[in-house]
C-alpha cells in the first residue's frame, strides 16, 4: 500500500514537472510577463505625459523688450505668443513691448504652450475711439479697452452695490465718455465698485425690489457681465 501511495505521488509529481516545461505552460507564462511590462510602460508614459501637461511655467516679463526679444524670451520659456494690437504712447520705444502690454502679466503661472498676447508702441499714432466700458465688471472693460487699442491705468474704488462693476471712466483726470476720438496707447483710468460685508448684509438684497429704473439696469448690466466670465 505504501509503494502504491509513493508510486502515486511520483507520478502526480512527473505530471506538474511536464506541466511547468510544456509549450502551454511556457507560452502563458511569456504572455504574462510581457502584459506585465507593458502595462508598466503605459502607466509610466500616461504618468509622463501628464506630468507634462499639468506642468505650470512662469509668464517672463517682456515689456520695453523689442518684438524680437520678447518672441524669443516667450518661446525658450515653451508659450507662444500673438502679437494683438500696436498703440502709441510717450512710455516706450517705437517697436518695443509697451507698459501693461502683455497678456497674461509677467510672474502669472500658466501652462506650456500658453498663448502670451503681445500690443507694441507703433510708429505713429493710431486713431481710435472710447468703447463703452460703463455697467461692465472690470475684467469686461479691460478686455473693451485692449480691443480698442487703449490702456488700464489707475483703478480706483469705492463703496457701491457690486464688487468690480465699472461706475466711471476717465482720460487726463476727466470723466471721458463711450464714443469720444482718442488715439491708441492712450491710458484709461476706471472707477468701480466695491462691496463691503457690512453692506452685504444690511441691504438685504433689498436692491432687486428697488423701482429706480437705473438700478434695475444696473443689475441687469451686471448679470450680463456675470455670464460673460
Amino acid at each position: 500500500m505504501e509503494q502504491e501511495n509513493s508510486n502515486t505521488f511520483k507520478d502526480k509529481m512527473k505530471a506538474w514537472g511536464k506541466f511547468f516545461v510544456s509549450a502551454y505552460f511556457i507560452k502563458n507564462i511569456c504572455i504574462l510577463v510581457v502584459s506585465i511590462i507593458l502595462f508598466f510602460i503605459i502607466v509610466f508614459f500616461s504618468l509622463k505625459a501628464y506630468t507634462r501637461h499639468s506642468k505650470k511655467v512662469s509668464v517672463p516679463s517682456v515689456e520695453g523688450l523689442s518684438i524680437n526679444e520678447a518672441i524669443k524670451l516667450i518661446k525658450d520659456r515653451g508659450l507662444d505668443y500673438e502679437i494683438s494690437d500696436s498703440v502709441y504712447t510717450s512710455s516706450a520705444k517705437p517697436g518695443t513691448i509697451v507698459p501693461g502690454g502683455q497678456i497674461p502679466p509677467a510672474g502669472y503661472s500658466v501652462k506650456e504652450d500658453r498663448k502670451i498676447f503681445l500690443t507694441y508702441k507703433a510708429w505713429s499714432k493710431e486713431p481710435t475711439k472710447m468703447p463703452r466700458v460703463v455697467k461692465m465688471s472690470l475684467v469686461d472693460a479691460q478686455q473693451q479697452l485692449i480691443s480698442c487699442g487703449l490702456l488700464l491705468g489707475k483703478v480706483t474704488k469705492q463703496p457701491g452695490r457690486f464688487n468690480d462693476y465699472v461706475i466711471e471712466a476717465r482720460f487726463k483726470g476727466a470723466k471721458i465718455s463711450e464714443g469720444k476720438e482718442l488715439v491708441k496707447g492712450d491710458v484709461i483710468d476706471l472707477v468701480v465698485s466695491e462691496r463691503s460685508e457690512d453692506r452685504l448684509r444690511d441691504d438685504s438684497y433689498d436692491y432687486l425690489d428697488d423701482s429706480n429704473s437705473d438700478s434695475d439696469s444696473d443689475v441687469d448690466a451686471l448679470d450680463n457681465g456675470i455670464d460673460n466670465f
